[in-house]
C-alpha cells in the first residue's frame, strides 16, 4: 500500500505566508487536509493566497499579522481557535534581512532584522503553546536557514537571528516534548523567491551560485514545502530539536 500523508482534522499557522516558501508551505499542507491560517505582514496577499486554497477545495483564511507584536500573535492564535477550534502545526516562516555588509548596517537595520526573524517566532510560538500542550499534542516547525547554521556575508545580521532561532528551536523542544509537542527547523539553502531575487542578483546570479551546490541548482520553494510537510506529519513523531538542511549539499553541517 502507498504511503500517504492525512492532515485531515488538523488545523495549521503559517507566518509569512502571503508569498514564497510560507505560500508555497500553505497550499502542500491544504493539500494534505489541513485547514490553514495564512498570516502576513501584506493583509492583500494573505487574502490573496487563502483565496487560491478555496479556490482549489481547501479549507483557508488569511489575516494581516505583524510577528513583532506579542498581541498581533496572541489574536492569530484566537483567529485561528475561533475558526479551527484548534491548532496542531505551526510553521514559523516570516523573515526579514538586511543585504549589507556589516560594517554598513545601522542600528536600525539591526533592529528590524531580528524583532522579525528572532522575536516573532517567540511571539507566535509562545502563542500556540497553550493551546497544543492543552490538547497535548503539536508541531512546530521554525524556519532556520543556512546562515544561521554556517553564516553568510551580507547576510550578517540575519545570520545571527537565524542562529537565535535554531537554539531556540532546541531548548524548547526539551520543554514541550512532555506535551507531545515536536519543535524542529528547516535550514533552506538559497531558495528562488521574490524576497531572495536582491540576493541572487548582487550574489553573481543564479547559474553562478549554483555551481556552490552539488546538485547544481537553488531551491524552489516546493523542495522546502515537502521537508516542512514531512515535519508536520506523523512520519516524524519520533523526531525533534533538530535542524535539517535543505540546501541541495551545499551545507553538509553535523
Amino acid at each position: 500500500m502507498p504511503i500517504e500523508i492525512d492532515l485531515s482534522g488538523r488545523s495549521a499557522i503559517v507566518t509569512g505566508a502571503g508569498r514564497g516558501i510560507g505560500c508555497e508551505t500553505a497550499q502542500l499542507l491544504a493539500r494534505a487536509g489541513a485547514r490553514v491560517m495564512i498570516a502576513d505582514i501584506d493583509e492583500a496577499s494573505a487574502r490573496a493566497a487563502a483565496e487560491q486554497i478555496r479556490a482549489l477545495g481547501g479549507q483557508a483564511l488569511g489575516v494581516r499579522t505583524d510577528v513583532t507584536n506579542p498581541d498581533d500573535a496572541r489574536a492569530l492564535a484566537q483567529a485561528t481557535l475561533d475558526a479551527f477550534g484548534r491548532i496542531d502545526i505551526l510553521v514559523n516562516n516570516a523573515a526579514r534581512w538586511t543585504t549589507k555588509l556589516f560594517k554598513d548596517m545601522t542600528p536600525q537595520d539591526y533592529d528590524a532584522d531580528i524583532r522579525v526573524t528572532l522575536y516573532g517566532t517567540l511571539n507566535v510560538s509562545r502563542a500556540v503553546l497553550d493551546a497544543m500542550m492543552e490538547q497535548k499534542a503539536g508541531r512546530i516547525v521554525n524556519l532556520i536557514s543556512d546562515a544561521g547554521r554556517i553564516g553568510e556575508p551580507y547576510l550578517t545580521v540575519y545570520s545571527a537571528a537565524k542562529g537565535g532561532v535554531a537554539a531556540f528551536t532546541k531548548a524548547l523542544a526539551k520543554e514541550v516534548g512532555r506535551y507531545n509537542i515536536t519543535v524542529n527547523g528547516i535550514a533552506p539553502g538559497i531558495t528562488h523567491t521574490p524576497g531572495a531575487q536582491e540576493f541572487i542578483q548582487g550574489a553573481g546570479g543564479e547559474e553562478k551560485l549554483a555551481k556552490a551546490y552539488p546538485l547544481r541548482r537553488l531551491a524552489q520553494p516546493t523542495d522546502i514545502a515537502n521537508a516542512i510537510l514531512f515535519l508536520a506529519s506523523d512520519l516524524s513523531a519520533y523526531m525533534t530539536g533538530q535542524i535539517f538542511s535543505v540546501s541541495g549539499g551545499y551545507s553538509t553541517v553535523g
